[in-house]
């Protein structure tokens, strides 16, 4: 890994860690100008009294923190490609949906 490759990794590190997303169930990698990610998108839920009790609120929230994401590494101009393999949501074709385990 390059210096250059290390820096982009430690900024898309911060745009995460400031959306509250669960940095540890992700596998983060920068190859080039382009970015990996692999695992579970999970949004902390940092104060108790925003919890969102209904799972179809939890949802919209954390496609909003993912679509926000999506749109700052994107808007970095050393990025050219990302790649997003997310066990836990899909992306087709603009949206983002939960994906369900059998």
């Amino acid at each position: 890994m390059t210096l250059e490759e290390l820096r982009l990794l430690r900024i898309i590190q911060g745009i995460l860690v400031r959306n509250y997303v669960n940095t540890q169930k992700l596998d983060l990698q920068v190859i080039g100008s382009s970015l990996y990610m692999e695992g579970e998108f999970e949004v902390f839920e940092y104060r108790i009294s925003a919890r969102k009790k209904d799972p179809v609120e939890r949802d919209l929230e954390t496609i909003h923190t993912l679509l926000h994401v999506e749109k700052q590494i994107r808007s970095l101009a050393e990025i050219s490609h990302t790649e997003f393999k997310l066990r836990n949501w899909h992306r087709s074709g603009a949206q983002w949906t939960r994906q369900h385990s059998l």
